[in-house]
């Protein structure tokens, strides 16, 4: 009996052995833009929320209505939101100077703090659609401003890769938007 046990362990220890990992992908940067002039409303992009079926690390490859398709090749290497945070966060500081895009601990007190809401960030057929709502909210006076953003970016696939380009691709469009949308007057006196 004990030849059997010993037998199935080092089976499914072989099998384990045997079975691939499955590929980490990280989003990319955005394509680059020109570079904003560094005088003007300083941002604090607060973290961004994405719909809880897209914050996991399945790569989602297509929703068909509540019916979800999901990679069994790759896995996010971060959680989205935070991979969707870092790529806006740096497409945001190409678009409008280093300077005016504040990070956490900098010290200084932003002009206008900037709220992301994903309403939708979904692989379709031939394009990747975006849905997002946004706010500035101003601190140092001027007109606070909202709105909502959809756009599609092309897919070249429904592959992983494909959707994290488009998703990319998809991130720098919004920055492009939210840059001319900063509605706070220039920095603090």
């Amino acid at each position: 009996m004990p030849r059997i046990v010993l037998a199935i362990v080092l089976a499914a220890a072989a099998a384990g052995c045997a079975s691939t990992q499955p590929q980490l992908l990280a989003l990319p940067a955005a394509p680059a833009a020109s570079a904003g002039p560094d005088t003007g409303a300083t941002v604090f992009l607060r973290e961004v929320t994405l719909p809880g079926y897209l914050d996991s690390f399945p790569v989602v490859l297509g929703r068909n209505g509540g019916t979800l398709a999901v990679s069994r090749e790759a896995e996010w290497a971060e959680r989205p939101s935070l991979g969707v945070s870092r790529v806006l966060s740096d497409a945001l500081s190409q678009r409008l100077g280093s300077a005016r895009l504040l990070i956490a601990g900098d010290g200084r007190v932003p002009d206008a703090d900037l709220s992301v809401e994903f309403l939708a960030l979904d692989p379709e057929a031939a394009s990747l659609h975006l849905d997002a709502r946004w706010f500035f909210s101003c601190t140092a006076g001027g007109a606070s401003r909202g709105g909502r953003t959809e756009l599609r970016a092309a897919l070249g696939g429904a592959t992983p890769g494909a959707i994290a380009e488009a998703t990319s691709a998809a991130l720098g469009r919004l920055a492009d938007t939210l840059a001319d949308e900063v509605p706070c007057s220039g920095a603090r006196s």
